[in-house]
């Protein structure tokens, strides 16, 4: 009978290091507002800014963040920058940790 000290990890220390990375990214309240922004379009900074009730350096240093861990893209449309979600795998996720959020409510 095999006991859980007997499985292997299913996350080896670099994978579990960079979704630690990119969790902490994540883990931002206003990143969250972000990339509820992005969820469904390419939005400019200033288009981002406004939404979020946010002002323009704050929203672009949030943004710079979340492009480093490749969570956004940069698309220039001529003078200005727009940003996209780079995974439609985006949505799905927060969804299952708001669905864990509630079941730890209950």
């Amino acid at each position: 009978m095999t006991t859980l000290l007997d499985a292997a990890p299913t996350i080896d220390r670099g994978e579990a290091a960079q979704l630690a990375e990119l969790l902490q990214a994540l883990g931002d309240p206003t990143r969250l507002r972000i990339l509820s922004i992005l969820d469904t379009a390419c939005v400019s900074v200033g288009a981002i800014a406004t939404a979020a009730g946010l002002r323009q350096p704050a929203v672009s240093h949030h943004l710079r963040v979340l492009r480093d861990r490749g969570v956004v893209r940069a698309e220039r449309r001529g003078t200005y920058v727009y940003y996209c979600a780079t995974s439609d795998a985006l949505r799905p996720a927060i969804e299952a940790v708001r669905a864990l959020l509630v079941d730890g409510r209950s």
